[in-house]
């Protein structure tokens, strides 16, 4: 079951991508707090940092989640 932390973070971050919450967790060392408290923009910057720091090529979330809507 997750917790109400856990709850407003996947569905704030769901709207984006269904596999953008766990992203966002990960970007933020799982501190879900200090996630919602930033805007948008904040977030995707440090998820596109955090991907890059892992030798990822940053995601274009907005147009993932989009493919993932039909």
């Amino acid at each position: 079951m997750i917790d109400q932390p856990g709850r407003r973070h996947a569905e704030r971050f769901r709207t984006v991508s269904t596999r953008y919450p766990r992203r966002v967790a990960e970007a933020y060392a799982r501190d879900l707090d200090r996630a919602m408290a930033d805007d948008d923009e904040t977030v995707a910057a440090a998820v596109a940092a955090w991907e890059q720091a892992h030798g990822l090529e940053p995601r274009d979330w907005k147009t993932i989640g989009g493919a993932e809507a039909g």
